[in-house]
């Protein structure tokens, strides 16, 4: 668990200048949070259009991040995300999504979308929490059930 001084909320953006070291960043998290995660899953961010990426951090220590791209001229996919378990259950995961639809509504998108494993219980009911609805089901590639959730943006005032 995080100290109590950890505030509840973070409010730490690194858009994507240099997307290699923006990168190497998430790895850690990654290979905590995703048992044999491979770095290279994140090469196909290299053909991507506009990604944003997204940081939180605790004493100079990337706890969790949330990482996205546009596809098509109105939809953002929210592709990639988690917290490490240490800051679980801390808002993190809340905080940074937030943050996300926050950036991406400004940047003119109506939609933002997601995946989920169907198994990730705690992250489907988050996006449902925050609005997404469920809009579909598939099988991936490795036989894992996946569930695709939508929301739709309020624009900026």
């Amino acid at each position: 668990m995080l100290p109590p001084s950890v505030p509840k909320t973070w409010n730490i953006v690194f858009p994507i200048l240099n997307r290699a070291k923006s990168l190497r960043c998430c790895c850690p998290v990654c290979s905590e949070i995703f048992p044999g995660f491979d770095p290279t899953y994140l090469d196909r961010l290299k053909n991507v259009a506009d990604p944003l990426l997204l940081f939180a951090s605790h004493r100079d220590e990337v706890i969790g991040f949330k990482l996205g791209y546009r596809r098509g001229a109105h939809l953002f996919y929210s592709w990639l995300g988690g917290v490490r378990p240490v800051a679980r259950r801390t808002g993190v995961a809340a905080a940074l999504m937030r943050l996300q639809h926050e950036r991406v509504a400004k940047l003119g998108y109506p939609f933002i979308e997601t995946r989920a494993r169907a198994a990730n219980n705690p992250m489907i009911v988050l996006n449902l929490r925050s609005g997404f609805q469920i809009v579909g089901f598939e099988v991936d590639a490795r036989a894992i059930p996946v569930v695709i959730l939508r929301r739709a943006l309020e624009p900026p005032t």
